[in-house]
Parts: C-alpha cells; structure tokens; sequence
C-alpha cells in the first residue's frame, strides 16, 4: 500500500507541475491532458484525476491530502529503515507535506492548484 501511494503521489505530483508549465506557456489544460495520456507520460493523474477530478473542478476523488502526505512520509520511514534509495522520495514528502500543511482538509487532488500557485 504505501509503494503504490508513493507512485500515486509521486505521479499526481509531477503531472501537476508538467500541467501548470504547459498551461503557463499557452497550451490549453485539456489538451494537455489528452496528449500526456496517449504519450509515455501517461499515468493515473492523466487517465483519472485530472480528467474527473481537476478539468472538472470537483476535487473530490474522496482521499485527503494529508492522508497521502502520511502515507508518504511512511513510505520513506520504511525505505530509509531498510536502506533503500529514497532521492524522490524526500522530495515527494515534502511537497506533501506542504500541501497537507496549508490545506489540512483538501481532497489530494487539489495538489495540482497548489503546485500552479507555487511558481
């Protein structure tokens, strides 16, 4: 379970932050999304999240935030106690974190106007 919401996380994450560039240089979110999901970057956050969740506005994929940002911060308890890699990771948690700290009761697909405000 926490490997997969580490990848989960992790993707939702940097789809985020490819969207938000595309997005800030003129390219059109939903175009966005459609050319991602028929290319190598395809991914739950192409296929699921941003399609129901974030094109539409709903944000309501019914996990919190901070439920993933615990999950990843388990993860990474785990990884580091077996010695295993963990540069993404860190990186991963902590951006997580953030999010869980500034929007504690935010649905996890809400990530993606937190990451669009960051820049």
């Amino acid at each position: 379970k926490l490997a997969n919401n580490f990848l989960s996380a992790t993707a939702l994450a940097a789809t985020s932050e490819a969207v938000a560039f595309g997005v800030s240089v003129g390219v059109d979110m939903a175009t966005m999304i459609d050319v991602l999901d028929a290319s190598s970057g395809r991914n739950t956050a192409t296929s699921d999240k941003f399609p129901n969740h974030v094109l539409t506005g709903r944000y309501a994929a019914g996990f919190a935030g901070r439920l993933m940002a615990k999950d990843v911060g388990l993860y990474l308890d785990e990884v580091e106690a077996a010695g295993g890699p963990h540069v993404l990771a860190d990186t991963t948690v902590a951006v997580w974190r953030a999010f869980a700290a500034a929007e504690p009761d935010a649905d996890f697909t809400r990530i993606f106007p937190f990451i669009d405000s960051s820049g």
